[in-house]
């Protein structure tokens, strides 16, 4: 066909078709991964805590990053790239033992009689030290393994265990089953005792403290008649900051002597 005005042949539909432009077409991304190395770092932090529990329980916290690697296999490159030191590791670690002892201190105030709970608290307390060096490792040099953060989360089991223990321990005296004259700062200093007896005897015999601990018990018994008077006055919380800080495993040095 011909355009009649200009004489120019007049282009078929089919070639006007042909001719053109393509549409665009849209362009379509790949579906987005699912991240599998996300996953992955996520799995392999789970894996090097777990190995970690087991590795630090068996050999206290001054075992190498190597060891949890072996235990967790893992490369000991991946270790380190989740936690850069041990440091990083035990503050992990610590979340947990602080969590732990919630459980303990929520069984303990949910019993009917406060002076069984407070049995409760030191015996089941000094249990799990028993099971795991590297609780005792925290519980003794806790502030030299926690970095930057330590004096935040010795604040943290402060406020966790401060209120309850204090109310088990004003009504056992009020039930008169604890002696009138013992205090909070009694009790801790005593526990702090009692983990010490764990990690003096676990090498002979991981149960023996239980004996001691049934003397201190004896002693915290109200025995108005026979109850030697205590003196001098209790600590106060500074001073038991005071005697933390000042302890001798308060240096690095000393915590990488122990064995």
């Amino acid at each position: 066909m011909t355009n009649a005005r200009t004489g120019a042949a007049t282009p078929s539909r089919a070639q006007e078709q042909a001719q053109a432009p393509a549409p665009a077409v849209a362009q379509t991304l790949p579906p987005a991964p699912d991240r599998p190395l996300r996953r992955d770092a996520e799995r392999n932090r789970r894996l090097i805590l777990e190995a970690a529990r087991v590795v630090f329980a068996q050999h206290g916290l001054d075992a190498s990053l190597d060891e949890v690697a072996r235990e967790a296999g893992l490369g000991v490159g991946t270790v380190y790239r989740r936690f850069p030191n041990r440091d990083a590791l035990v503050d992990a670690l610590f979340d947990d033992m602080v969590a732990s002892i919630e459980v303990i201190l929520q069984e303990s105030v949910a019993l009917p009689r406060a002076w069984d709970g407070l049995v409760h608290f030191m015996t089941a307390l000094l249990e799990s030290q028993g099971r795991d060096k590297a609780l005792r490792d925290m519980m003794f040099s806790r502030h030299l393994h926690l970095d930057d953060c330590g004096k935040q989360k010795d604040d943290a089991i402060r406020e966790l265990v401060q209120d309850s223990m204090t109310d088990l321990i004003e009504r056992s005296q009020q039930d008169g089953d604890l002696r009138a004259d013992v205090t909070l700062t009694d009790v801790g200093v005593l526990l702090i005792a009692g983990v010490g007896i764990v990690d003096f005897t676990a090498s002979a015999d991981r149960d023996v403290w239980r004996r001691q601990l049934s003397v201190v018990l004896d002693g915290l018994r109200a025995r108005p008649e026979e109850n030697t008077p205590l003196t001098p006055a209790p600590l106060d919380d500074e001073q038991m900051d005071v005697c933390m800080t000042g302890w001798k495993y308060g240096s690095r040095e000393t915590a990488k002597r122990r064995s």
